[in-house]
């Protein structure tokens, strides 16, 4: 249980306190938003496992975590900016988890992997922001202002990103407890 707080837990809340942190610009209260969302993930972790209804929870209880936190500064779309670090953690730790399939002597070799590949996207962590700043203003319904993409053509996009991750990581899931079973 040690092992797995150490290697894996706490990697992974350390990541998505990075993440939304460089992302939103927060500069106060990050401890608090780091014990928070230790409590969540561990407490999801542990009542949920290996079902799609895990990453749907940790993401409302997460935005509820910055919500309480940091009130004016969160907004709706934070669900949608969770998601995709969700889908970048999911999708390396499937990476790794290729190579693994019945053999699991490489594991810890394919863990500490996961682990480094986990925090390389802060290489561009000044883009975070940027980008944030971006998604949120094209979000936002302006009928005033000219811009390259529709409000409700992102929201759409948003809508069905974070469904087929939510049914692809059903799909993943079903697929891992038959290969440790």
């Amino acid at each position: 249980m040690i092992l797995s707080i150490i290697l894996g837990m706490l990697p992974e809340i350390l990541f998505f306190t990075l993440y939304i942190i460089t992302t939103k610009d927060l500069k106060n209260r990050r401890i608090l938003l780091f014990i928070l969302i230790s409590i969540v993930y561990i407490s999801c972790i542990s009542i949920i496992q290996y079902v799609s209804t895990y990453y749907i929870s940790f993401l409302f209880l997460y935005y509820i975590v910055v919500k309480i936190i940091y009130r004016k500064k969160t907004d709706i779309i934070d669900v949608f900016v969770t998601s995709i670090a969700c889908i970048y953690l999911g999708a390396m730790s499937c990476l790794c988890f290729i190579f693994v399939k019945d053999d699991f002597s490489n594991y810890y070799i394919l863990l500490i992997i996961n682990r480094m590949l986990l925090f390389l996207p802060f290489i561009f962590w000044k883009k975070f922001n940027f980008l944030y700043i971006n998604y949120r203003k094209l979000w936002n319904r302006e009928e005033k202002t000219k811009k390259p993409i529709k409000s409700i053509t992102l929201r759409n996009i948003s809508l069905v990103g974070i469904n087929i991750f939510i049914f692809v990581c059903n799909i993943v899931c079903i697929y891992i407890m038959k290969i440790v079973r």
